[in-house]
C-alpha cells in the first residue's frame, strides 16, 4: 500500500506541474505565435512529456514552482506527526505542548489515530477512484485498437497500380523505405497511420475515388511524414499519459493542442520537400480533403489522422501559405526558448522533491508505528496475544502462607525476566509507576484494594515464562514450598487492558540532544 499511495502522489504532484506547465507553453506560444516555425510549436510540448515521465526532475531557483508549492495541495497530517520530526510532539488539539500533559495516559493518541485514520481513508478512496478511472480508460484504449485491427483483416489492400506508383514514389521523396502496406477501410473516416511496429495507412474508399493524382500524393506525403517523425509512438505516450491523468482536464486540454501543432508540424516537413509553386496546391488538397469529409473524425486512440476540427483549418491553410523555411538564426534562437522554458519548466522548487516527499509518507507512517509501540509500553492502549495465567491463592490462615505485596512484586519480576511484554494483576495493568503495597488485610494495586486470590496475567512466549516457573530455585517453587497455592495456566489469547490512571512528570524532563 505505502508504494501505491507513493505513485499515486507522485501523479498528483506531476499532474499539478504538467499543468502549470501546460499554462507556460500557451503563455510562451502565444507571444511568440509567427515568430518562430510550426515545428517550435509543436517540439515545445515534448518539455510537457519530459515532465509527465520523469519521476524527479532536478532543483533550480530558475524554476517556476518557486512561484507555486505544489505540496500545498496535500491535507494537513495529524499534528503529532508533523512536529514528532522537530522533537516538539503536540496533541492534535494543539491546546498544550506534551510537557505540561500526563505523559502516557493524556497524550491525545485516540485523537492523533482518529485524524490519521480519516486521513488515510481518504487517500484510499481517492486512490481506489484513479485506479478504476485509469483501468476502464486503458481497457477502453486497448478494445478500440483490437476492433480495428480486427476489421483491418476484412479491410481491402491496394491494388491500384497507379496508387501504388504515387505512394512508391512519396515514399522516396520522404526517403522511407520500410514497407508500409496502404489499407482501404471506409470505418476511418479521414486518412490516418495506425500502429507502431509495423504501420499500415489507412484509407477511406470515397477519398481515393475522389481525389485526383496530385491530391492524393499531397495526403500521402502527409501522412509519411507522420511516420517519419515518428508520431505514433509519440502519440502513444501522449495517449498514456492521458490515461494516468484521466482526471485532469488541463493534461488533455494540453495533448489536444499537441495534436493540432503535430499536423502543421507535418505539413511544415511536406512543405520542405516541395518546391515553393507547390505549397498553394498541397494547401488546396487539405481543403479537399476537409469537403469530402462529411463526418466529423473520430478519436481512435493510437492512429495518427490527418484532419483537424475545422477550427484548425484556418491555421494550417495561413502557415502553408506563408511557409518558407527556417534560417540558422532563426533555428538558434528557436533553441535558446526552447532550453530557457526547459530550464523553468522542467526543474524543481528546492526541498519539493515528489521522493522526499515519500520519503516523509514513509517518515509519518514509522512515526505512527512508534506511537502504538510506545502506547504499549506504556500501557495506555489495551493489548492482546498468548501467554500464561498465574494464580495465587493463601495456602492456610498462617501468616506466612498467605500472598504478600512483596510475592506478588517477585512473580511479576520473575515474569519480566522470563519475556513477559505486558502484565495485569486482578485487572490492573502493571506499568513502571505501578504501586503494589499492602494496607491492613488487603493488597492495593494502583491505587485500588484488592482481596485474594490474585490472578496475574502476562503475554509474552507461554513455553518460556512455564519453563522459568518450573525450573528449580524458581520463585514460584519457593511460594509454593511456603504454603501458598499456585496455579499456572497457559493461553493462546490474552487481553490486558490499558493503564486507567495518571502519571504526572513533575522534575524529570527530556534531555535535550545538541546538534552537532
Amino acid at each position: 500500500m505505502q508504494a501505491v499511495s507513493a505513485i499515486f502522489e507522485w501523479v498528483v504532484m506531476s499532474s499539478l506541474a504538467g499543468s502549470i506547465m501546460i499554462l507556460l507553453i500557451l503563455g510562451v506560444k502565444t507571444g511568440f505565435k509567427g515568430a518562430l516555425g510550426a515545428n517550435w510549436h509543436y517540439y515545445i510540448w515534448f518539455l510537457l512529456l519530459l515532465k509527465l515521465i520523469i519521476p524527479f526532475t532536478p532543483e533550480s531557483p530558475a524554476s517556476i514552482y518557486n512561484l507555486v508549492k505544489l505540496d500545498s495541495f496535500k491535507a494537513a497530517e495529524p499534528a503529532l506527526l508533523n512536529s514528532a520530526e522537530n522533537g516538539q510532539p503536540q496533541a492534535a488539539t494543539g491546546d498544550h505542548d506534551l510537557a505540561d500533559r500526563p505523559a502516557f495516559a493524556d497524550l491525545n493518541s485516540q485523537v492523533v489515530e482518529r485524524d490519521f485514520a480519516t486521513h488515510l481513508k481518504g487517500e484510499i478512496f481517492l486512490i481506489v477512484c484513479w485506479l478504476v478511472g485509469a483501468v476502464m480508460l486503458a481497457f477502453y484504449t486497448i478494445f478500440i485498437n483490437l476492433k480495428l485491427r480486427y476489421r483491418l483483416r476484412s479491410g481491402h489492400m491496394v491494388n491500384d497500380a497507379a496508387i501504388i506508383h504515387i505512394f512508391e514514389s512519396s515514399k522516396s521523396v520522404m526517403k522511407i523505405k520500410k514497407r508500409i502496406p496502404v489499407i482501404v477501410d471506409d470505418s476511418i473516416r479521414t486518412p490516418a497511420l495506425f500502429g507502431i511496429i509495423n504501420p499500415v495507412l489507412l484509407m477511406p474508399h470515397g477519398l481515393i475515388k475522389n481525389l485526383n493524382e496530385n491530391e492524393l500524393r499531397y495526403i500521402i506525403l502527409h501522412e509519411l511524414a507522420h511516420y517519419k517523425r515518428k508520431d505514433i509512438l509519440v502519440n502513444w505516450t501522449a495517449v498514456m499519459m492521458r490515461i494516468v491523468h484521466w482526471f485532469n482536464p488541463i493534461i488533455w486540454y494540453g495533448f489536444y493542442r499537441m495534436r493540432l501543432d503535430c499536423e502543421l508540424a507535418c505539413d511544415a516537413l511536406v512543405l520542405s520537400a516541395l518546391e515553393p509553386p507547390k505549397y498553394k496546391e498541397y494547401g488546396n488538397a487539405i481543403i479537399r480533403v476537409l469537403e469530402e469529409m462529411t463526418l466529423k473524425p473520430q478519436w481512435i486512440p493510437g492512429t495518427i489522422q490527418m484532419l483537424t476540427p475545422k477550427s484548425n483549418i484556418k491555421r494550417r491553410i495561413s502557415m502553408i501559405s506563408s511557409f518558407r523555411k527556417e534560417s540558422m538564426g532563426l533555428s538558434i534562437i528557436t533553441v535558446i526558448v526552447f532550453v530557457a522554458i526547459g530550464m523553468v519548466g522542467c526543474t524543481a522548487a528546492p526541498g519539493t522533491d515528489v521522493i522526499k516527499s515519500s520519503k516523509q509518507d514513509e517518515r509519518s507512517s514509522q512515526l505512527l508505528t512508534d506511537l502504538k509501540t510506545n502506547q504499549m509500553l506504556a500501557g495506555t492502549v489495551d493489548v492482546e496475544g498468548p501467554g500464561v495465567v498465574v494464580t495465587l491463592t493463601d495456602g492456610d490462615t498462617d501468616i506466612y502462607c498467605r500472598v504478600h505485596d512483596s510475592d506478588i512484586l517477585m512473580m511479576i519480576n520473575s515474569l519480566m525476566v522470563a519475556g513477559a511484554e505486558a502484565i495485569s494483576v486482578n485487572g490492573e495493568r502493571v506499568i513502571n509507576s505501578s504501586g503494589i503495597v499492602c494496607q491492613g488485610a488487603q493488597i492495593e494495586i494502583n491505587g485500588k484494594p484488592s482481596d485474594g486470590p490474585f490472578v496475574i496475567k502476562a503475554i509474552g512466549s507461554s513455553e518460556r515464562m512455564v519453563n522459568d516457573m518450573d525450573r528449580k530455585g524458581s520463585y514460584a517453587q519457593n511460594l509454593e514450598a511456603l504454603g501458598i497455592n499456585i496455579k499456572i495456566e497457559k493461553s493462546e489469547k490474552l487481553t490486558i487492558p490499558k493503564y486507567e490512571g495518571k502519571v504526572d512528570f513533575e522534575y524529570a524532563k527530556p534531555v535535550e540532544e545538541k546538534i552537532l
